[in-house]
């Protein structure tokens, strides 16, 4: 019970049961989880039963919104371009970043150098998108977070200007990366079999690379705003994740020619960030991909513990 509450604790337990009242899936996931157990393996178990079967409640609702899109789809005369523009986006301003998102922005200037880095702010954001009024509108009634309105903003940039979306906690350890990761009409990490297995999801959005106007974001732009039109809370914090699965359904053959990039690379250094640091593994780490997906989240007192992975790799920027 101890590591169950730890557990609900950690991942914002009541705003989870919250969203499982709205999905519809409360009954469900208190029988899963009577069967199955409060352990975290089995936790994890009825997490991924519970977005499964509010993915498929979605799937089902928005099937026919995205037959309807592809039958109206124009692709003709459709620009498109690439940019060597990084969007960054923390709402209040970095200078009142946590210290981890600011060590995160300084990497990408350090290891960016050919990229242009626009930094988007609560106060800049209009200045290079417009949202329709329905979807502000709910934004400031506090229908939906900063967090999801960052999932619009960056559909926004990449179709009108093409680019890379770069989350604010993206660690960059290196100048050298592969061209595609910024050179590709459309590239995002991915969940790769045998880890996709069970998993209704299959992409990570805090890295995104497209040209302007590609097809599969303006799918999912085009869903999430439906969405918008007639809800006033967020079903799922992954709706973005979930939305998108559709959009690869929709588009098997665009989806098959963006290279394949595991997502449990850049979440290495996050899971041993304070654990006792080990260079080799470090080194490791930092040779199978220059990117690295951190967190901001922790207790203070964590980043005082002598010889982490922190400590060794960001305490001296303190």
């Amino acid at each position: 019970m101890k590591e169950f509450k730890k557990i609900f604790k950690k991942v914002n337990g009541i705003e989870i049961l919250k969203q499982y009242c709205m999905a519809h899936v409360i009954l469900f996931s208190l029988l899963e989880t009577a069967i199955l157990g409060l352990s975290r393996k089995s936790l994890e178990i009825v997490r991924l039963a519970v977005d499964n079967r509010i993915y498929c409640k979605l799937k089902k609702k928005y099937k026919g919104f995205i037959s309807e899109y592809q039958q109206k789809e124009d692709t003709k005369n459709i620009l498109h371009e690439h940019v060597d523009i990084v969007w960054v986006c923390w709402f209040q301003g970095m200078e009142h970043a946590p210290k981890m998102v600011q060590y995160c922005f300084e990497s990408l200037k350090s290891n960016l150098r050919d990229k242009r880095i626009i930094l988007i702010t609560e106060d800049n954001y209009k200045e290079y998108v417009q949202f329709p009024t329905y979807i502000l509108e709910k934004y400031e009634k506090g229908c939906f977070s900063k967090t999801h309105l960052s999932d619009l903003l960056r559909l926004e940039l990449l179709i009108k200007y093409g680019g890379t979306w770069i989350d604010a906690t993206v660690w960059c350890s290196s100048p050298i990366y592969p061209d595609y990761l910024f050179d590709s009409d459309l590239f995002m990490f991915q969940n790769l079999k045998p880890g996709l297995d069970g998993q209704c999801t299959a992409v990570s959005s805090w890295f995104i690379t497209s040209c302007s106007n590609n097809q599969m974001l303006m799918l999912e732009r085009a869903l999430l705003y439906e969405y918008w039109k007639e809800n006033t809370k967020i079903v799922h914090y992954y709706l973005f994740h979930m939305f998108f699965q559709m959009v690869i359904e929709a588009y098997p053959d665009e989806w098959n020619k963006v290279v394949p990039f595991s997502n449990a690379t850049p979440h290495i250094l996050l899971l041993r960030l304070f654990e006792e640091y080990d260079e080799t593994i470090a080194n490791a780490v930092k040779e199978m991909t220059s990117f690295h997906k951190l967190t901001y989240k922790f207790e203070e007192s964590d980043t005082t513990i002598k010889n982490t992975f922190y400590q060794v790799l960001f305490g001296e920027q303190e």
